[in-house]
């Protein structure tokens, strides 16, 4: 058998398989990807809570010098070890690993990793490149859009939410020999786990159902809505739309999960160098670079036709 008569019969063999391979438990019992999906969204928003609010507490007991209630509490809301630990195990039980145990709803054995997109692909690294420069360039066209933002009215209750946990953030990356810890917690722990729960999971689900534009757009303000800031709903969700875009462009969650970290590890690490930026609050009455924003918008937009080019440029060489 020649090499053609070869490949004949793989490419025979693989629509064979493709025509008689075992259907999902999702597709078999007739529920939709994408509603399985926003299911679990609204679990694990429940869940991540419950498991930070356990860790938590066994975080107090293990090293609180006193018993006392008021006293416990105290070091719950002001212990910054205590409390990014618990919202990174929140992250990695439920973003992360419980996301990947409901992945199986939705593959079955053999195509989980690629229904998840955790794998290489041919243009990973360049993608990966330009995604990391994309989210440098980006910065200040978020920013504009943070001001935008910033004049939608936000209740009393969700506005001084926001306030605590931005206070919580702002105080941990001001104390002391932070900057491992920071990047750690807020870089490298998010930039895993909400890839796999968003773009390597929610995007799929919708894809499957919706197509690919529809599973960036949604997944992008799912993502932006997930963090219970109104006030920063507009930049969250395009930051989770241009790590859905790149995601499809590479067809591998690495140049997203890089991405995340930089933007996230790289506002730990500005924070550590310039720590008067963390007292700094977007309103409209802040002053925008307009020239600044403009520039950025011009970049990004060349930056994500180059990567739109590219996704076209391996469509044609692949067939």
């Amino acid at each position: 058998m020649n090499q053609q008569e070869s490949t004949s019969v793989q490419d025979e063999y693989n629509q064979i398989y493709q025509e008689n391979k075992p259907l999902p438990w999702v597709e078999r019992n007739g529920f939709a990807h994408w509603a399985m999906a926003v299911g679990w969204v609204l679990i694990a928003l429940i869940t991540f809570n419950i498991v930070g609010a356990v860790v938590g507490v066994i975080g107090v007991f293990a090293t609180a010098e006193s018993l006392d209630m008021e006293v416990m509490l105290e070091q719950l809301s002001s212990n910054f070890d205590i409390l990014f630990l618990a919202n990174s195990s929140g992250q990695i039980l439920v973003m992360a690993l419980a996301t990947l145990l409901v992945v199986k709803l939705h593959a079955v054995k053999g195509d989980r990793k690629n229904f998840m997109r955790l794998k290489l692909s041919e243009n990973v690294w360049q993608v990966t490149l330009i995604a990391a420069i994309l989210f440098i360039v980006a910065q200040p066209t978020i920013l504009f859009l943070g001001w935008l933002n910033s004049f939608v009215p936000v209740p009393q209750a969700m506005a001084e939410m926001q306030e605590t946990m931005a206070e919580m953030i702002s105080d941990f990356l001001k104390s002391d020999n932070v900057l491992l810890l920071g990047i750690f917690h807020i870089g490298l722990v998010p930039a895993i786990c909400e890839e796999i729960m968003y773009r390597g999971y929610v995007q799929r689900a919708f894809e499957k159902s919706w197509g690919v534009v529809a599973a960036i757009l949604i997944s992008g303000a799912i993502f932006g809505a997930y963090h219970l800031q109104i006030s920063n709903f507009l930049p969250l969700a395009t930051l989770g739309i241009f790590l859905a875009y790149v995601t499809y462009i590479s067809d591998s969650l690495i140049p997203a999960m890089v991405a995340h970290f930089v933007n996230n590890g790289g506002q730990v690490i500005a924070s550590n160098f310039y720590p008067e930026m963390l007292d700094e609050k977007i309103s409209p009455e802040m002053d925008i670079p307009i020239l600044l924003v403009l520039i950025s918008i011009a970049l990004t937009a060349a930056l994500l036709y180059y990567l739109y080019s590219l996704k076209l440029n391996n469509k044609s060489t692949s067939r």
